[in-house]
């Protein structure tokens, strides 16, 4: 009954690790005074959909430009120092999709949507899916279910 137990336990611990390890790494790099900062807060952190999506399926940091910590991460991913949102794979390193026009904050929502609901490992483009999201207005309205597939 002990081993059992303890199986049951060991495998509990082992599969902690690798389930922590499936969420994407979203960062918000932003400028002190940029006038995208207060649209992206409004607009995706304080809607509590997007927020609880966030907060399940991503693990969020959102980094001010001028920190080490700004610092660090341009330096380990190689991309410029500008303002955006980049989807990254934790395990590969690898940037799966960075946002750096942030005049539309509905088009952040629907790639926390997209990447959320693990589009890119059906074999769906992020680029056809904002382009579908876009036409029917997701995000631009008040509705929970505006998204595709």
């Amino acid at each position: 009954m002990k081993r059992i137990i303890l199986l049951i336990l060991a495998g509990i611990f082992l599969s902690v690790p690798s389930m922590a390890q499936d969420k994407l790494l979203v960062v918000y790099l932003y400028h002190k005074n940029s006038p995208h900062l207060k649209k992206i807060n409004d607009k995706i952190m304080k809607n509590r959909y997007l927020a609880k999506r966030i907060k399940k399926s991503f693990d969020f940091k959102k980094i001010q430009i001028t920190t080490q910590d700004a610092k660090n991460f341009v330096k380990r991913f190689k991309i410029s120092e500008k303002e955006g949102v980049y989807f990254i794979d934790p395990s590969s390193g690898k940037i799966l999709y960075s946002l750096t026009d942030l005049s539309k904050p509905c088009r952040c929502a629907n790639l926390i949507n997209y990447f959320s609901r693990k589009l890119h490992k059906k074999g769906i483009d992020p680029d056809r899916y904002l382009y579908m999201a876009e036409k029917i207005g997701a995000y631009n309205k008040k509705v929970e279910k505006d998204y595709l597939f």
